[in-house]
């Protein structure tokens, strides 16, 4: 017990470094930087280094101030990667849900729109019997739709109609209710099937945290010219890998139901043929039983 526990303390110790105080540690010296050079010295390494080197000698001798900026620069790095952590939970919020008042409506109508363009365009091209590259046409197309969404539109955000389009698919597939089954369907599925959906899920939260440092480089823009140039890299970085994982994460939830409804049938002592994929009416008796009536 007392390995176990000392090997968690050192996994939980290496997360909180790597997620939080080196990035909190980059910001702070960029700030450095940035309070160094300001605009007109830009990226003048030179004026960087002669300007350091002074305030440096400076501290020659004096340990316990150098001890004090040390202590205080790990200070500032912990606090930049809690305030990050918070900053990520909006991030996450503006991707996964739906904005307030009516600010989400037009992103969300013009998102529509094109995906019914993109969707009667395949349509039309399907109901072509026997055109030349028929085939072709019809990928590239399904593949434009499914870059607007793989489901219409009902959020602001790819990202969140994706999330979203799992409980929608898993619903018109089974007539399973994927919110009411995912804490059941978690208790019965394989270790191996639980590391894979964390791991995904850990990747959308560090897509969050990355997108979430641009703000405090976006501040530092003021100051900087080029810490822009980072806040943008942050932004486009981590949207990328949030689409990513996202999907991943969505793919993942409806390979449980397809995968393991039937367990979750047995589980709740309902009765499905075997040998067939679950039926709407089994789908419903599911759904009923976990929401309890409501």
């Amino acid at each position: 017990m007392g390995s176990l526990l000392v090997d968690v303390g050192r996994r939980i110790a290496d997360r909180w470094l790597s997620a939080v105080v080196l990035p909190g540690l980059l910001l702070v010296g960029t700030t450095v930087v940035a309070l160094t050079l300001g605009h007109r010295h830009g990226l003048d390494a030179r004026f960087l280094v002669d300007t350091l080197d002074r305030k440096a000698s400076g501290l020659d001798g004096r340990p316990a101030s150098m001890g004090a900026l040390v202590v205080g620069a790990g200070l500032a790095a912990t606090a930049a990667g809690l305030v990050n952590r918070a900053l990520a939970a909006l991030v996450e919020t503006v991707w996964l849900q739906q904005w307030p008042g009516r600010l989400g409506a037009p992103l969300v109508n013009s998102r529509h729109q094109r995906w019914e363009a993109a969707d009667e365009a395949f349509e039309a091209a399907r109901a072509a019997s026997s055109a030349p590259g028929r085939q072709d046409r019809l990928d590239r197309l399904a593949a434009r739709r499914a870059r607007i969404g793989v489901e219409p539109p009902c959020r602001p955000t790819w990202i969140g109609d994706r999330v979203t389009a799992a409980d929608r698919r898993v619903w018109q597939q089974y007539r399973i209710d994927l919110v009411a089954a995912w804490p059941r369907l978690w208790l019965i599925v394989p270790d191996a099937v639980r590391t894979a959906i964390t791991g995904a899920r850990d990747r959308l939260d560090a897509a969050t945290r990355l997108t979430a440092w641009a703000v405090p480089y976006a501040v530092l823009a003021t100051r900087w010219w080029p810490a822009a140039v980072i806040a943008l890299a942050a932004v486009v970085a981590g949207r990328q890998r949030g689409r990513s994982a996202a999907a991943g994460l969505a793919d993942l939830a409806e390979s449980v139901v397809d995968l393991h409804g039937h367990d979750l049938a047995a589980a709740l002592r309902i009765e499905a043929p075997a040998g067939h994929p679950l039926s709407h009416a089994v789908g419903l008796r599911i759904t009923e039983q976990l929401r309890k009536g409501a």
